[in-house]
């Protein structure tokens, strides 16, 4: 008893038009589901934004003692943040966003609001906060604070951390997510009637709430 066995394709009954056509076929089912994983991360995936602080001045930052050995501060401070949606098709709507600014680990300035705005999709956003103050007491700064102002005084640069705080949400989503933005600062101390120094531009950090949802 024989056995009769026949391959789907072989060179007497498949011609190179068929081969050609189920090519075509599987390089298309391939391509469908490319996209379709594509679109399905795009849209499952929320990426956190990113930010950067993009230009800084410094035009006055001078520390002295008052009477009472309390510390006094007298500032003006310019940063242009700017803050990034990396998603393809998700928006972001930030509520308020508290400004603060530190040095030596200090907060000298948290009187400025970065109004509530929308971000689109692959969209940057860009905001600027000016604060300025005569004569603030910091009680809080530490007893090695003097030294530190006058060592980077010294070598003609300071450090500065400008913060934003608040919420943000994406869309599709009703969860609202704390999220901090932190950008440390180099900067030096420039006269504000010479043309300033150039800025160098820094990343920051993105802090988010890890629960669901954000």
């Amino acid at each position: 008893m024989g056995f009769w066995q026949r391959d789907w394709c072989d060179c007497d009954s498949c011609s190179w038009t068929t081969v050609s056509i189920w090519a075509a076929v599987a390089a298309v089912v391939a391509a469908v589901l490319t996209v379709l994983t594509v679109l399905i991360l795009a849209f499952a995936v929320f990426k956190p934004p990113t930010a950067s602080a993009d230009d800084a001045l410094l035009t006055r930052f001078s520390l002295s003692p008052s009477p009472n050995s309390t510390q006094l501060l007298s500032y003006n401070v310019t940063v242009t943040l700017s803050l990034r949606n990396p998603n393809m098709y998700r928006s972001i709507s930030y509520g308020a966003l508290a400004a603060a600014f530190s040095f030596n680990g200090t907060r000298f300035d948290d009187a400025n609001t970065v109004q509530p705005f929308d971000q689109g999709a692959k969209k940057t956003t860009t905001v600027r906060v000016t604060v300025g103050g005569v004569a603030k007491a910091l009680p809080k700064l530490s007893a090695a604070g003097p030294a530190e102002f006058a060592k980077e005084k010294e070598a003609g640069q300071f450090q500065v951390e400008a913060r934003l705080d608040g919420v943000m949400q994406y869309k599709g989503r009703s969860k609202k997510c704390p999220v901090a933005v932190i950008c440390p600062l180099l900067l030096q101390l420039v006269d504000p009637d010479v043309a300033a120094t150039a800025f160098e531009r820094t990343k920051c950090t993105i802090l988010r709430a890890k629960t669901s949802g954000c």
